[in-house]
């Protein structure tokens, strides 16, 4: 009990980063890239209002390719894919029990490419790629092939701009 009132529970987030394939957590600067997705992750769950928990998968583009290929019939590699496990998603803002809201697979060679290709770090692709999963998750979508203008994309890079400092100076 507070001054104030009753005490309120704390909000639980979080994001669980492993690996799968390669790189193996053996390769330098693994772990640190994992916790620093945790973290980055747990911090955009924050700012989305979003009491859940989510787990990532850190795969190659072959893995991703067998995923593609089962769940979207396509038999290429894509950057990411989210597979939610709730039933619909709470509107922006209104707070929920925490839950488990599903997984996200990233394919860390595909993102790679696509940092190269932008002239940015690969973390900074798999933040943006771990948003956009979890964007997906919170029930948001975009046409394929996406518009410049998409809300979802929009969100997705003011998300990556506003937390970005603070997952640089991990």
């Amino acid at each position: 009990m507070t001054a104030t009132g009753p005490a309120r529970a704390e909000v639980r987030r979080r994001v669980e980063v492993r690996w799968n394939g390669a790189p193996r957590p053996a390769a330098p600067g693994a772990e640190r890239l994992r916790a620093a997705l945790e973290r980055f992750g747990g911090r955009a769950l924050a700012r989305l209002r979003w009491p859940v928990e989510v787990s990532v998968l850190l795969c190659d583009g072959a893995a991703m390719r067998g995923l593609n290929r089962r769940y979207r019939g396509v038999d290429a590699p894509t950057d990411v894919l989210s597979f939610g496990q709730l039933e619909g998603a709470a509107p922006p803002g209104v707070a929920a029990e925490p839950a488990a809201a599903g997984d996200v697979v990233i394919a860390v060679d595909v993102a790679a490419r696509q940092a190269a290709a932008r002239g940015e770090a690969p973390e900074r692709e798999l933040r943006r790629l771990l948003l956009h999963g979890l964007l997906h998750l919170r029930g948001m979508d975009h046409a394929d092939p996406p518009a410049e203008d998409e809300p979802m994309l929009s969100l997705q890079e003011q998300l990556l701009a506003d937390l970005q400092p603070a997952a640089e100076e991990e």
